[in-house]
């Protein structure tokens, strides 16, 4: 039968080292707990000869000491659920080459990282998917980042995973890890991690963030095929119209075809704006600052606006709902949940619910306090606090404002194709206008 040893704290507060016999590490733990103890780290001997060597240096903090389960373990206490090593279950004692749990710099994480440093979403939707099915079968969370790491097509996506592991063998959760790289993990991926680390359903947690990376890299691909023909016509335009003149002033002839696309004074203007735009959303929105008042002006743009305030709704409700399901407290799961809803106008206001629910407000009027929600929201909510099943009532408004929001989002998309065809239909009349017309004008001045 397999041998544990284990640290814990007895009822009278002192610490006792000691060993313990079970057929699994679960048995051992309720084994512990029935006698009143409180455990501090358990795990598989090291040495079965003397298993108390590894033990007799002295209290090991969570942060340098990594718990180990058998495979196919459940157990999710606090102290056990931090860190498993591979499929022989090895314990992980790393405290010397732990990763760094502080932030990196300013121009690695907002800079730099923005700009060469992403992970594309299809690998990270991926990431999570197989981390979440791995998880639920009961795989080792160390051995399964390993994995993972070791599949990763990203090489960054990899190096950052294999930090993970580190981070994980130091006894720290995964979201520890995780807030180190935001240009690799958006804040609502962040904080679904973290509200299931806090709740006690990472599996859960991260097939929400799969589903999540999911919807998202669906709409970039609907965006995607609709506006791929006016971009297609664009620069065949601008090819067109080059390999013309080009054609043209090789046969000795005067005039041509003319674009104001293939001016170079065009690009003197446009050209930096492009550079402008690109570095403002792909590093400018980094800044929390610059990405709260961007989000403030998309919040209160007409029709978008309130599309995105219905996934933030949706992303709120469905990690607030599970982390009181959890048994999180109502004042830590508001904040959890804020982080979680995308959006840093109204995560704003709904962070100032904290402060009523510690006044011993009920739910419902703290949301309704905040402005942040619609009417429909509050009213569920109140629904679901006076049954008791406020859970399953935020559920189903993140379900309706999810398919809602997705609905709106295509229907824009739809819109947007079809504004830039025309767009660009415009663009090429103007062309053949202008070609034709010169033509006509060279004729009667020949004639």
């Amino acid at each position: 039968m397999p041998t544990f040893e284990y640290q814990a704290k007895a009822i009278d507060g002192q610490v006792i080292n000691g060993v313990v016999f079970g057929p699994t590490m679960d048995a051992a733990m309720r084994d512990l707990t029935s006698k009143g103890m409180e455990i501090v780290r358990i795990g598989v001997a090291v040495n079965p000869n003397d298993p108390l060597a590894s033990l007799s240096a002295g209290p090991v903090s969570r942060s340098t000491a990594a718990v180990v389960a058998q495979p196919g373990s459940t157990a999710r206490s606090p102290e056990v659920a931090g860190g498993v090593e591979s499929s022989q279950v090895q314990r992980a004692f790393t405290p010397d080459v732990a990763p760094p749990t502080e932030q990196r710099s300013y121009m690695e994480t907002s800079v730099w990282g923005p700009l060469i440093g992403k992970v594309p979403i299809k690998n990270l939707s991926f990431f999570f998917r197989q981390l979440s099915t791995m998880l639920h079968a009961g795989v080792p969370i160390v051995q399964s980042v390993t994995t993972l790491a070791n599949q990763a097509e990203s090489e960054k996506l990899a190096t950052v995973l294999r930090e993970l592991v580190g981070h994980i063998n130091a006894g720290r959760n995964l979201s520890d890890g995780m807030q180190r790289y935001p240009e690799v993990f958006t804040p609502v991926t962040l904080s679904l991690v973290r509200a299931g680390e806090q709740a006690g359903f990472l599996d859960e947690a991260l097939s929400a963030v799969a589903d999540y990376l999911d919807r998202e890299m669906e709409l970039r691909n609907l965006y995607r095929r609709l506006t791929f023909m006016p971009k297609l016509e664009i620069g065949a335009s601008i090819v067109i119209v080059l390999v013309t003149n080009l054609i043209i002033s090789s046969m000795g002839k005067s005039g041509g075809l003319w674009s104001p696309l293939t001016e170079p004074t065009t690009w003197i203007f446009l050209g930096p704006l492009i550079v402008v735009a690109f570095l403002y959303f792909r590093v400018g929105l980094a800044n929390p600052r610059i990405r709260h008042n961007w989000d403030i002006l998309i919040a209160k743009t007409p029709y978008i606006g309130t599309t995105i305030r219905q996934l933030s709704m949706a992303k709120f409700g469905r990690a607030f709902g599970a982390l009181h399901k959890g048994g999180v407290p109502l004042s830590k799961s508001v904040l959890l949940a804020a982080d979680a809803c995308g959006n840093e106008y109204l995560r704003g206001k709904m962070y100032t619910a904290k402060g009523h629910m510690e006044e011993g407000m009920g739910v419902t009027e703290t949301l309704r306090g905040t402005d942040a929600f619609s009417p429909i929201v509050i009213d569920m909510v109140a629904t679901g606090e006076t049954t008791g099943n406020l859970d399953q009532m935020l559920t189903k408004v993140s379900e309706f404002y999810e398919q809602e929001a997705t609905t709106r989002a295509t229907q824009t998309a739809q819109v947007v194709g079809v504004v830039l065809f025309l767009m660009v239909a415009i663009y090429i009349g103007y062309i053949v206008i202008g070609f034709w017309s010169g033509y006509g004008a060279s004729v009667s001045t020949a004639g």
